[in-house]
């Protein structure tokens, strides 16, 4: 058991740096330009499920870039929350923000809302759509994130008692370049529901294209 969860380890290990290496590798117009279409899937899959409030994350270093995805929801009156890094408790705090002006750096130098106006998650529960970042995904809904387990314990905090009717749906922003046939997961590792890249929109529930 012990030999398995080191081999376990070191795959994650060397996925995150394959993964890493790949999307860092990106050209800046390359970014720029996948990031938009990426972000035009989701800004049209938000309006055909008339979603109205909406968790999702400030791009860094080579992250996908969702920033168009977040101007069309403040443009649209979409209530828009975004995460603050609680590194004492290894927690995530989620906040109402309503312009890129209202970022500060934070946590591993990471842009955050600034302190004040948090919304608990295990009190207020999750918006609908809950938007996240990583280094690599799969088709059945594996996400590999840092290792750090901020958006795991969001989860389970945010979904503690909710009714799977109103949970919300937890979407994977990625480059094409970021799926690989299988990420490496452990037991309590959750599943995300959806994917987006560039190529469209996957359903990880159904196993299928929504469209692209």
């Amino acid at each position: 058991m012990q030999d398995s969860s080191k081999r376990l380890a070191l795959r994650k290990r060397e996925l995150r740096a394959e993964t890493a290496a790949s999307r860092d590798g990106l050209l800046p117009e390359q970014r720029e330009r996948l990031s938009a279409l990426v972000c035009s899937h989701a800004w049209s899959w938000i309006t055909a499920e008339k979603v109205r409030s909406l968790l999702a994350y400030a791009p860094f270093r080579s992250e996908l870039d969702c920033r168009p995805l977040l101007m069309h929801a403040w443009a649209e009156n979409c209530e828009v929350l975004l995460p603050r890094v609680n590194r004492e408790a290894g927690t995530l705090g989620i906040h109402p923000v309503r312009s890129w002006d209202e970022l500060v750096p934070g946590a591993y130098g990471i842009p955050e809302p600034a302190a004040g106006g948090a919304v608990p998650a295990a009190d207020s529960g999750l918006p609908e759509a809950v938007f996240v970042p990583g280094l690599a995904f799969d088709r059945r809904g594996g996400r590999l994130g840092y290792g750090q387990g901020y958006y795991d314990r969001l989860r389970a905090a945010g979904t503690a008692g909710a009714q799977e009717t109103v949970r919300p749906l937890w979407i994977g922003l990625a480059y094409n370049l970021q799926v690989v046939p299988e990420v490496p997961l452990e037991e309590h590792d959750a599943l995300i529901d959806m994917l987006i890249t560039e190529n469209g929109i996957w359903n990880c529930r159904e196993e299928k294209m929504l469209w692209s």
